[in-house]
């Protein structure tokens, strides 16, 4: 009938201009929200790139300004904290050391800079193995790498005045008989074929014995080195490291000379 609402009315079509704003309000919307406007068709945000949220980013605050200076004062004390550990691990292990004198000329001369191992006579006590069942170590120490070797030069504190600190080489192993004549250095009674001395020493010595844990040295220039001839023999707890590099000056520049040394014969006349 006519005046009647029928039962099931029927919309009528929504006007175009109606859609484009119900639609850019509800943009108007989502945009106050902080959310993403997403495209049907795409998937991704309309005018925005990918992850972007809709609205100028915040100004920096005080508060994160102090953030930043803070994570920077971090990092520099991190940095300083890494590079004083590693400067006390190097000087556990490296030491320079300037030579003074002309007691090793031929090899090193007066005024060169040279970096000493010291981890070359590091020793251990494997004592604490005992506790592996079937397993027995004595309590001694051992050579890490290997004790000092005929040949070897090496940094040491002086015997008869410990604060100083000589360079020399090593000649004579504990439990050996060292003898010097006519300019011939004898370990128990077969001479030593020294091709790194500039000149042989004029003056004989000896027979003297090596005690144990002890080292007889000498200086590569035999008539100008105040050595184990004249004050005796090096502890082993003297030495302080084996001569390792020169790096000054620069022509210099490279790695100590550490000749292996053993007893050839009896050239000459034996003590």
């Amino acid at each position: 009938m006519l005046g009647e609402t029928p039962d099931n009315p029927v919309e009528e079509p929504e006007k175009a201009d109606d859609k484009k704003k119900r639609k850019s309000s509800r943009r108007s919307s989502e945009a106050s929200s902080g959310d993403f406007i997403w495209s049907t068709e795409t998937g991704l945000p309309i005018d925005y790139g990918p992850w972007t949220v809709e609205g100028p980013h915040p100004p920096v605050g005080r508060k994160s300004r102090l953030a930043g200076v803070g994570r920077l004062v971090r990092d520099l004390v991190e940095i300083g904290i890494f590079a004083l550990l590693l400067f006390i691990g190097l000087r556990l292990v490296v030491q320079n050391f300037r030579v003074e004198g002309s007691s090793m000329e031929g090899t090193l001369h007066d005024g060169q800079l040279i970096l000493v191992n010291k981890a070359s006579y590091f020793k251990v006590n494997l004592g604490f193995l005992d506790v592996i069942p079937f397993v027995h170590v004595d309590d001694s120490s051992h050579f890490l790498f290997g004790g000092p070797g005929r040949g070897d030069v090496i940094v040491f504190r002086f015997p008869n005045q410990p604060d100083r600190d000589f360079i020399k080489r090593v000649i004579g192993l504990p439990g050996e008989q060292v003898a010097i004549k006519d300019g011939l250095v004898f370990i128990n009674g077969k001479a030593l074929d020294e091709k790194y001395i500039p000149d042989r020493t004029q003056h004989d010595f000896g027979p003297e014995l090596v005690p144990d844990g002890e080292y007889f040295v000498m200086g590569d220039n035999r008539n100008n080195s105040y050595d184990s001839r004249s004050w005796g023999f090096v502890p082993e707890a003297n030495i302080i490291g084996r001569a390792w590099v020169s790096y000054w000056p620069f022509d210099s520049f490279g790695f100590v000379s550490h000749p292996s040394i053993q007893p050839l014969g009896t050239q000459g006349n034996s003590p």
